[in-house]
């Protein structure tokens, strides 16, 4: 049987997991955190955040960012909800629609990105402005509600069976999943792992990075417009300004992303990683009532996560092209070793 050492790295590699563990332990010490209604709550509203962190994992894994998950989240909430009320389409043709605008912006964000070599961090910067002036052109910056049809809010605020999660933050938990399987189990997947982490060996290797680049930037933009469209029929009602006030959604995402263990160049991370991450922001929330208390302990701990990592990649870096056993070696060669 495999022994557990509980060391840096071992406190490292599972902290977001600890992260949760700590803020549900807080929990204990709290009225009414364990109530299903506040489960429900908590999961529900923090599910669109999730979308956002699962698409900006899986381009920083690919070793790029994409700063417009928040703009297109909310793009695709104001467009599944305008076309519902103005065109009178069902909600699953709607959410189609919203999942299609967002492939191609994936598909522009990756093509600038590969073809015309402009830095990622770039590019999707100026998607945002793109995104939010389409916004307003699409709805004049008036809010958008779902109107009298609430049939398929319904549906998603409902419990499922006994369970005290909402039916938007399961199938959110399913589509985070189904991901990991893809970049784990996949040679897609394990392309995207390999050009974040080696583009050149990649290269090498006969992987299409473009492609895979490309591939990774349109599930980011599809996942957040996916996530915007179904959090909009959820919460009943979306705006051009939504997510603006308190803490950035797209900053969250990041966030979770970085103290989930996703490296900042690229190669390593796990959606999975992320999720618990956004998990435990989620709850946090919910302990500490006040913004400045809920800034303060994500502060703490992202930098705490940061801190270790430079310092980590300071010591392999320090040890790289050495051969600590040379010395024995040498010693080894010339006889005076057996």
């Amino acid at each position: 049987m495999k022994k557990i050492r509980i060391n840096a790295n071992f406190i490292n590699n599972n902290r977001s997991y600890m992260f949760l563990a700590l803020i549900l332990i807080i929990g204990l010490f709290m009225d009414k955190f364990y109530t299903a209604f506040n489960i429900a709550a908590v999961t529900g509203n923090g599910s669109l955040i999730m979308w956002l962190g699962l698409g900006f994992t899986v381009c920083l894994i690919a070793g790029h960012f994409d700063l417009s998950i928040m703009y297109m989240s909310t793009f695709g909430a104001l467009l599944c909800l305008g076309l519902h009320n103005d065109q009178k389409l069902p909600w699953i043709v709607c959410i189609l629609a919203a999942t299609l605008l967002g492939c191609l912006v994936g598909f522009v964000n990756g093509i600038l990105t590969t073809k015309f070599k402009i830095n990622s961090f770039i590019v999707t910067l100026g998607m945002q402005f793109i995104l939010r002036g389409g916004m307003y052109l699409y709805c004049n910056g008036e809010e958008l509600s779902i109107g009298k049809d609430y049939s398929f809010n319904e549906m998603l605020n409902a419990k499922v069976g006994p369970l005290p999660f909402s039916l938007y933050f399961v199938i959110t938990t399913l589509a985070v999943f189904f991901v990991m399987v893809v970049l784990r189990y996949t040679r897609f997947g394990r392309n995207i792992h390999m050009v974040g982490g080696n583009l050149e060996t990649a290269w090498l290797a006969g992987v299409k990075s473009d492609l895979v680049t490309t591939g990774a930037f349109m599930i980011s933009s599809a996942s957040c417009a996916l996530g915007g469209a179904l959090n909009g029929v959820y919460s009943g009602a979306a705006s051009v300004t939504m997510g603006e006030k308190g803490i950035s959604p797209l900053m969250m995402a990041i966030t979770a992303t970085i103290i989930g263990g996703t490296s900042l160049s690229g190669g390593k991370g796990s959606v999975i990683w992320t999720w618990v991450s956004l998990v435990a922001i989620s709850f946090l929330k919910s302990v500490f009532k006040k913004t400045e208390m809920q800034v303060l302990v994500i502060s703490i701990i992202l930098i705490l996560c940061i801190f270790y990592e430079t310092l980590a990649k300071y010591r392999r870096d320090k040890v790289v092209g050495t051969r600590p056993n040379l010395h024995k070696e040498y010693l080894k060669e010339t006889g005076k070793v057996q």
